[in-house]
């Protein structure tokens, strides 16, 4: 359901400055190309809330706030991908781990599960949860603060029955200083269909619809990594039951109305 380009946990488009001239250019470029073995941590609390509403049964309304370290480590890059390796760990519950997947231009192609615990256990996490900065990552062409860019790309996250288009816009906010590191602020309004199916013991539950996600991430500069970020992501879904196989009876819908709400801050 929610994004398991984004909670976030996780990030790594690389932001390098052009070189000032003699006239103060207050431009960045943005270049994805984080060197292979870089590594980063990060703390994440993540606040998920949501409404079921189906037909004869009592609503149900669950609230759960979870906080978990994130461990990105860019693998490899070869032919035009790069691949990064996300681990999240909730203590006292496990990790779980995802491989995200960029292509030559920097959009974010695929997040792999690889292994780890059922998504339910770490709460309703999503792309800003995973990987902050595939959330809206600026385009490849200078920019100065105010500049708004359109976000257009296909992505395929855990769960999914097949790649979404994530569509929306961004902005370059601010540059500045934080602890002596030079930052760019960026934030991102995206919308991103989805429809996912999961089989329980007795039924096939299928969630159809769309969310949206706003989210403001600060970059350090000197390398492009993720100083910290905060996401409010919002869906709406119908909801569909499906009968035991065999059976004849009608499926049961509803709805199902999610918040997910993410702070991440570099350790």
């Amino acid at each position: 359901m929610r994004r398991w380009r984004a909670a976030p946990v996780v990030t790594i488009a690389a932001v390098s400055v052009l070189a000032t001239t003699a006239c103060r250019d207050d431009r960045v470029l943005v270049v994805y190309a984080p060197p292979a073995g870089a590594s980063y941590a990060y703390d994440v609390h993540v606040a998920s809330s949501s409404t079921t509403t189906i037909p004869g049964r009592p609503t149900a309304s669950p609230h759960d706030e979870v906080d978990l370290t994130a461990h990105q480590r860019v693998l490899d890059t070869s032919g035009g991908t790069t691949r990064v390796e996300v681990t999240l760990d909730r203590p006292g519950v496990g990790a779980r781990t995802f491989v995200m997947r960029f292509d030559r231009a920097a959009q974010l192609s695929a997040v792999e599960s690889v292994e780890g615990i059922p998504t339910g256990a770490l709460g309703e996490l999503g792309l800003s949860e995973i990987f902050p900065a595939a959330a809206g990552a600026p385009p490849d062409r200078r920019l100065r603060p105010g500049d708004r860019w359109v976000i257009d790309d296909l992505v395929q996250l855990p769960g999914m029955d097949a790649p979404a288009r994530l569509s929306g816009t961004g902005r370059l906010v601010s540059l500045g200083v934080e602890g002596g590191r030079d930052t760019a602020t960026v934030t991102s309004t995206t919308t991103l269909p989805l429809r996912a199916t999961t089989s329980a013991a007795n039924s096939v539950q299928t969630l159809e619809g769309t969310e949206t996600t706003e989210i403001t991430v600060v970059y350090d500069l000197a390398d492009g990594s993720v100083r910290r970020s905060t996401a409010v992501t919002t869906g709406a879904f119908q909801v569909t039951l499906a009968p035991p196989g065999g059976q004849t009876t009608a499926a049961i819908r509803g709805t199902v109305d999610v918040e997910v709400r993410s702070r991440i801050s570099r350790v």
